[in-house]
């Protein structure tokens, strides 16, 4: 389910532990609302549990707390203004000499690339190689204007 469904439900659990609801009618009421997206079983109990024991009502917070390990994202400030210059040196480098030249993977770069919001500049960055009555069509094209 989406985050911000996910955040939705915990709300939604925050509320009727407050009202003394059990873990199992709030199950049952977020799969009558949410249908297919609503939490497990497990996740609800887990939720309504810590809500239980969280000390004041209204003081949970049914945000994502921030978790140790790997960032979700490599798209640091330093990897972005690299791969800009990388990318404005060379308008020709591909998706996956950039991610070599940052140490990334190529899905890294690309989310990089595509923060950068240089997505219609990637399509141009290797010419494609035209047939030579298309090159004659550009020509008379851009000599008649």
């Amino acid at each position: 389910a989406p985050m911000e469904v996910c955040q939705k439900q915990r709300a939604v659990i925050e509320f009727l532990v407050a009202e003394g609801e059990t873990p199992a009618n709030i199950h049952k009421r977020l799969q009558n609302v949410y249908k297919g997206d609503s939490l497990d079983y497990r996740n609800g109990w887990r939720w309504a549990c810590c809500l239980n024991e969280g000390g004041e009502e209204g003081t949970a917070s049914v945000a994502d707390q921030p978790r140790a390990g790997r960032t979700a994202t490599s798209v640091s400030p330093a990897d972005k203004a690299k791969s800009s210059a990388f990318i404005r040196s060379d308008r020709h480098i591909t998706l996956h000499e950039l991610a070599f030249e940052l140490g990334e993977s190529h899905s890294s770069a690309h989310s990089i690339v595509d923060s950068l919001k240089f997505s219609n500049i990637c399509e141009r960055w290797v010419p494609k190689r035209l047939a030579v009555e298309h090159k004659n069509e550009s020509l008379t094209a851009s000599l008649s204007s």
